[in-house]
């Protein structure tokens, strides 16, 4: 018995040496206020992908993706987290990031 080597029939991307790495996150917006209007504030930052008002303990819901824009991932919760009225903004980072997520929902 032979054993075969199954190459991936897609290759991940290479990031450039030194370069942060690419970071897909879901974060979770608590406000000061709760009026239904943070997705449009969220939604002007770089970074940015996709942001929806939202019900029960967080006001609103942002996917961030941190090679949009060239900005860092830490630089633009850090953006989310200085918005007027956020308390509170909860990132958490994608497990694996699917394939083309930010061209699909960009559009």
């Amino acid at each position: 018995m032979s054993s075969q080597r199954i190459e991936p029939e897609i290759e991940p991307e290479t990031e450039e040496e030194g370069a942060q790495p690419m970071t897909t996150a879901y974060v979770l917006v608590q406000t000061a206020a709760q009026g239904g209007r943070m997705a449009g504030l969220l939604q002007e930052l770089p970074g940015v992908v996709f942001a929806e008002d939202v019900r029960g303990p967080y006001d609103a819901l942002a996917l961030v993706r941190s090679d949009v824009g060239g900005d860092t991932f830490q630089a633009i919760v850090d953006q989310i987290r200085g918005l007027p009225g956020v308390i509170h903004a909860l990132a958490a980072p994608l497990a694996q990031d699917p394939l083309g997520l930010a061209s699909s929902t960009a559009a």
